[in-house]
């Protein structure tokens, strides 16, 4: 059968302590693939050790020290010209580790190009993600064109699913493939080892005709586009990650797709997804029981809405099983939580969850103001959803003795509407915090993302953007630690704001919250971590934020590689834990 080289595209320095996750998306489509009789290469360098290689420790550790005087002063500010030369000197020397970074990726996708050409590999599939790690995967992509011509590239990932036949125009890959790619790349190969020894443009024409599911290929000028495949969770595989060192032992679980709700302006599911899809529950115990099997005993919800009542079926059905495990997931607040009868049934159903193991939550609630929510975001809650939900999940909290961690996240600025100003705004969103009570906050600028209503719909809502907006959106490096100065500048604007002024209202927001002792930028996955870690207590989101951004800025990830050895202890531990409660629980069931 074919063989297929599988690449994770990725950006030369860490961007956040979750960079190095196991990838559940790669691992399900190895998995699948092998079991259909393909050989699957897989090079996935999102690794601890691979970052740690690409960086120069001379320069890094030095750094490191640099950015805790420049961030985090003792005694209070520095002076403005003591900060002004520190500051001169970090920017300096991350120019020459950028340097150095750069030249140590170039070289690697040298050697896998050369790899692919020397085993004759004749299928390369690239997951895209956004940003730098986009630049990488084009330079692959034209290496290959290169080195071994003859080798069709195929793209895939979430880039491919957003930006679609964008892909194709703005990149020399052969094939790209939105959605889920399992069945499409097991077609895609079987026509390959058919027309084995045949050129390259016979093979892609074949497959062209054939308009297999889910891709998209060149036609001349015009990019061809088959009908996307409905979701078939039955098909979904197991991923066996074996030891896989480097990586974060956290499995990302698909428990649905799309989004219960779906109707948000600013949002790009509705596109994805039409319908929302629960997977069934005993496929997504069985496969927590197979990771259990793996030593992995701590999970991520993938799904964009995991809604209580869907929740609290897992919840039900994981303790039924007798598994012993932790998992954060993604959440909307409840409608009418503030009913009594409602209030009640969200406080049960989140009791569930944490007996079975909900341990982090994130929440998007945009904004505090009731009317940029209906009419802007169209979000289908209110500020009074928001803290109902919260308190049910307080109370929750308090009757099961166990502390959830809660990420509320917003959009800020936002586009206005008569009679609203962005003060008024800042203030709801700082009372809704206040009520809400969150144990972290994130504040993301406002996208125009490729999709939604805010880019098809761009005159209603006052953004300014051309259509050659779409290359420098695949490309852009979005880092939130960076101030926004620094940020890349984006031909967007909105309701006569610059990006860059935009940016700059999104940082001040950010440094109110911080004042409120409130950590920002720590979502459900950073939680699981940080408390599997050892960062305990209520401080301990704010120590884990500062080493590991001192380590993320400075690229001396020593600190982060010790936080993943304990995460991992633990995600083992839990994992042995549940292992032996299933080991008993069978032979109890022995006649």
């Amino acid at each position: 059968m074919s063989k297929i080289l599988l690449w994770n595209s990725l950006a030369s320095r860490r961007r956040s302590a979750g960079d190095t996750f196991l990838d559940n998306g790669l691992g399900r489509l190895k998995a699948y693939l092998e079991g259909r009789g393909h050989e699957v290469i897989l090079e996935d360098w999102a690794t601890h050790s691979f970052y740690s290689s690409l960086a120069v420790p001379l320069i890094a550790r030095p750094l490191r020290i640099l950015y805790n005087l420049l961030f985090f002063p003792q005694g209070g500010e520095l002076p403005p010209a003591l900060a002004k030369l520190i500051g001169a000197c970090t920017v300096g020397l991350q120019e020459i580790q950028s340097f150095a970074q750069r030249r140590r990726v170039k070289s690697r996708l040298k050697h896998l190009a050369r790899m692919v050409a020397r085993q004759k590999i004749p299928v390369v599939g690239i997951k895209l993600w956004y940003g730098e790690a986009f630049l990488w995967a084009k330079y692959l992509g034209k290496l290959l064109q290169e080195v071994v011509p003859e080798a069709i590239t195929i793209a895939g990932g979430y880039h491919a699913t957003l930006y679609e036949e964008d892909v194709l125009r703005f990149s020399p890959f052969d094939i790209a493939v939105r959605g889920e790619g399992e069945y499409t790349l097991s077609e895609i190969l079987s026509i390959v080892d058919r027309m084995a020894g045949r050129p390259k443009k016979e093979i892609l024409e074949e497959i062209a005709t054939q308009h297999i599911e889910n891709t998209l290929w060149r036609n001349g000028g015009k990019i061809g586009v088959a009908p996307k495949r409905a979701v078939m969770h039955e098909e979904d595989a197991i991923p066996f990650y074996g030891e896989a060192p480097g990586k974060v032992r956290i499995h990302v679980i698909v428990e649905s797709v799309g989004c219960a709700w779906g109707k948000c302006n600013f949002c790009v599911h509705p596109h994805f997804y039409k319908q929302y899809f629960p997977r069934p529950i005993e496929e997504l115990v069985g496969e927590m029981r197979a990771m259990v099997g793996q030593g992995i005993g701590v999970f991520q919800m993938a799904g964009s809405d995991t809604t209580p009542g869907f929740g609290a079926k897992i919840g039900q059905a994981i303790l039924g099983a007798g598994l012993q495990v932790i998992y954060g997931m993604r959440s909307r607040a409840v409608s009418n939580c503030s009913s009594p009868i409602i209030y009640q049934r969200t406080v049960e159903q989140y009791e569930t969850m944490l007996q079975s193991g909900l341990r982090s939550v994130f929440m998007g609630g945009e904004t505090g103001h009731d009317r940029i929510n209906e009419e802007v975001m169209n979000k289908g809650v209110s500020y009074k959803d928001l803290v109902s939900t919260s308190r049910a999940i307080r109370e929750a909290e308090r009757r099961v003795g166990q502390k959830l961690d809660l990420t509320l996240a917003f959009i800020f600025p936002v586009p206005l509407i008569e009679g609203v100003t962005q003060d008024e705004v800042l203030q709801k969103n700082l009372e809704l915090i206040a009520e809400f009570g969150p144990d972290s906050v994130i504040a993301s600028p406002p996208g125009p993302f490729k999709h939604s209503r805010w880019y098809t719909q761009k005159e209603k809502f006052g953004f300014e953007f051309e259509e050659t907006l779409i290359p420098s959106a695949m490309e852009y490096e979005y880092v939130v630690y960076k101030p926004p100065n620094m940020w890349p500048k984006l031909n967007v604007g909105l309701q006569g704001k610059s990006f860059a002024r935009v940016l700059n209202d999104c940082f001040r927001f950010r440094k109110v919250v911080e004042k409120m002792n409130i950590p920002t930028d720590l979502s459900d996955e950073h939680f699981l971590m940080l408390r599997s870690s050892g960062f305990n207590g209520a401080d301990g989101p704010q120590r884990f934020k500062k080493e590991t951004l001192l380590d993320i800025v400075s690229c001396d990830y020593r600190r982060l590689k010790e936080i993943s050895k304990k995460m991992n202890a633990t995600s083992q531990k839990i994992a042995e834990a549940s292992s032996k409660v299933l080991r008993t629980t069978e032979r109890e069931m022995l006649p």
